[in-house]
C-alpha cells in the first residue's frame, strides 16, 4: 500500500490539488447557509482499493492501491442518510501467468490513478444516534452513484485515458459512535464502472490473435475498503431573520 501511495503522490499531485479544492468549495457551499443542525457530518475515509477485470479476473488480496476520499453526510431521518463524496485512488493489476495460456503469453500489467466523486444513500439497521438509548454502533447498508476519470500506464510505457465515467458502488459497513461528536465507521464496497478501460487491454489493444487484447463486453470493477471518522455538528443555530 505505502509503495502505491508513493507512486501516487509522484504522479498525482495535481489532481490532488484539484481535488483538495473541489473539496473546499463543496464545504463552502454546503456551509454557506450558517445553519448545521446534529444531523450533518463532515468526515474522511482512507483506505485500499483493488481492481478486477481483464488481467485479474478474481479478487487479488496482494493488489491493493491507497484510496481517499472527503464527505459530507445528511441524515433523512434514524434510519436513512444521505453521503456525498469526492476521493481519489489508485488502481494496478497483471496477468496471472498461471490462469491460462492466453494470459501468460500476454503478460500485461497496469498502474492508473483516478479522481471520483459519489452520491451515496445509507440505510442504517439500527437507532444508533438515539441520546436516550445505549445503542452506540449499528450495521448500514448503502448504494449510489457516482463518476470518476482515470489515468494510467501500461507495462510497455503506453499512457492513456478514460475519460469521465459513470459508476455504481454497493456495499456494507458498521459506525459506531465514539462520543457526541465522533463517528468510526468501517465499510466494505463493490464498484461497478461501466467501463472496459481500466488496464487497457480491451479498448485499445483489441487483437485476441496476438494475445494482446481482453474481453470488452466484461465491464472492470473495482473493489474499496475502508475506515472512516466523521464529525458531527451540534446546537449551531440559523440566525433568524427580522420582521417588521
Amino acid at each position: 500500500m505505502l509503495g502505491s501511495l508513493h507512486y501516487y503522490i509522484l504522479n498525482s499531485w495535481l489532481s490532488m490539488r484539484t481535488l483538495v479544492k473541489s473539496t473546499m468549495l463543496v464545504l463552502i457551499l454546503l456551509g454557506s447557509s450558517n445553519c448545521f443542525a446534529q444531523n450533518s457530518e463532515i468526515g474522511m475515509e482512507l483506505g485500499a482499493y483493488n481492481y478486477m477485470g481483464d488481467l485479474a479476473r478474481k479478487y487479488d488480496f496482494n493488489s491493493h492501491s491507497f484510496g481517499a476520499q472527503f464527505f459530507y453526510r445528511k441524515h433523512l431521518s434514524e434510519a436513512f442518510s444521505t453521503r456525498l463524496g469526492v476521493g481519489f485512488g489508485g488502481l494496478k493489476g497483471e496477468d496471472d501467468q498461471a490462469f491460462d495460456v492466453f494470459s501468460a503469453k500476454r503478460a500485461a500489467s497496469f498502474k492508473s490513478n483516478f479522481q471520483n466523486a459519489d452520491l451515496l444513500f445509507e440505510y442504517h439497521f439500527l437507532d444508533f444516534r438515539n441520546e436516550k438509548m445505549q445503542q452506540r454502533w449499528t450495521p448500514y447498508l448503502f448504494f449510489g452513484l457516482g463518476v470518476y476519470r482515470s489515468s494510467g500506464e501500461d507495462d510497455s510505457g503506453n499512457t492513456y485515458k478514460t475519460g469521465v465515467k459513470m459508476r455504481i458502488p454497493i456495499g456494507m459497513g458498521i459506525k459506531y459512535i465514539l462520543n457526541r461528536r465522533f463517528i468510526l465507521g468501517v465499510s466494505t464496497q463493490v464498484i461497478k464502472t461501466y467501463s472496459d478501460e481500466l488496464d487497457n487491454v480491451s479498448e485499445f489493444n483489441p487483437n485476441p490473435k496476438k494475445y494482446q487484447g481482453g474481453n470488452p463486453n466484461n465491464d472492470d470493477i473495482m473493489f474499496y475498503t475502508s475506515i472512516s471518522i466523521s464529525y458531527t455538528f451540534y446546537k449551531i443555530i440559523c440566525p433568524q431573520g427580522r420582521w417588521y
